[in-house]
C-alpha cells in the first residue's frame, strides 16, 4: 500500500514536478499556502510532509512547528532557496528530518522520501511550540540586515528564477531521456516549458528595467550583451 505524502509548496510548477517524481511510489496531497498546509497536516493522514520555507499566509517554520506538535512522529522534509545558519538551526530544532537547498536533485529527494517513509517513527520527539510573531525571525528582515533593499530584491529574484529554471530543466531531462514518451509526458513538457517562458519574461523585464536605471558604463554593457529570445519578443 502506498504511503501518503503532503506537499506544501506555493509554486505550481514545482508542485507538478515533485508530484511527477513521487506519484509512482506515493499518494500525494497538496497545499499551496501555510494555512492549508497546517490544516491538512493536522487533519489528514500524512505519513510524510514536504514543505517549502517561504509560503503565503504562514511560513515553513510555523507549518512544521504545528504539524510536529500534533504528530511528532511524522517526518518533514524542508525545501528552501534561502537557507542560512539560523533558519537551519530552527528547522532542526523543530524536528526537520531533511533540508534540501534549492535547486536540488529530484532523485535524491525521491530516495530521501523513500528512506524516511520506511523509517520507524520516533514517538518521543518533542518539538518546540509554534513560533509567534514575537519569537519567529522574519526571513525578509534577515535578508535586509545583510543587503540593502534594492540589492536584496535583485538577488532574491535572480536566485529564485535560476533555481526554478534549473529544477525544470532537470525534470525535462528525466522525461525526455525515457525510452518512450507517453501522452501525459507530452502535456507535462508543454506545461513546464510554458511556465519557464513566463518566468524568463517576468525576470528579464525586471532586470532590464533595473539595470538601465544604473549609470554608464553599465547601461552600455547591457545594451551590447546577448539577451534571451522568446519568440522574438524581448
Amino acid at each position: 500500500m502506498k504511503k501518503n505524502v503532503l506537499l506544501v509548496e506555493d509554486d505550481p510548477a514545482l508542485r507538478m514536478v515533485v508530484r511527477e517524481v513521487l506519484k509512482d511510489d506515493f499518494n500525494i496531497d497538496e497545499a499551496d499556502n501555510g494555512d492549508d498546509g497546517i490544516d491538512k497536516g493536522l487533519n489528514a493522514n500524512a505519513d510524510l510532509v514536504i514543505l517549502d520555507y517561504h509560503l503565503p499566509k504562514r511560513d515553513g517554520l510555523e507549518v512544521i512547528a504545528a504539524i510536529k506538535k500534533a504528530h511528532p512522529e511524522v517526518p518533514v522534509i524542508v525545501l528552501t532557496g534561502y537557507l542560512n545558519p539560523e533558519s537551519e538551526k530552527q528547522f532542526n530544532r523543530l524536528g526537520a528530518s531533511k533540508i534540501f537547498p534549492k535547486p536540488f536533485n529530484y532523485r535524491n529527494l525521491l530516495d530521501a522520501v523513500k528512506d524516511l517513509a520506511r523509517a520507524t517513527p520516533n514517538p518521543t520527539a518533542q518539538p518546540e511550540p509554534v513560533p509567534t510573531a514575537a519569537t519567529a525571525p522574519s526571513t525578509q528582515q534577515a535578508l535586509g540586515d545583510a543587503l540593502r533593499p534594492s540589492d536584496s530584491e535583485m538577488l532574491q529574484d535572480s536566485l529564485n528564477t535560476l533555481a526554478s529554471l534549473a529544477e525544470k530543466v532537470e525534470f525535462l531531462q528525466t522525461v525526455t531521456e525515457k525510452y518512450w514518451i507517453e501522452a501525459s509526458d507530452i502535456q507535462t513538457v508543454r506545461e513546464t516549458t510554458r511556465i519557464m517562458e513566463a518566468e524568463l519574461r517576468k525576470f528579464y523585464g525586471k532586470v532590464n528595467h533595473s539595470l538601465f536605471e544604473m549609470p554608464e558604463p553599465l547601461a552600455t554593457v547591457v545594451q551590447s550583451a546577448d539577451k534571451p529570445s522568446l519568440l522574438g519578443n524581448n
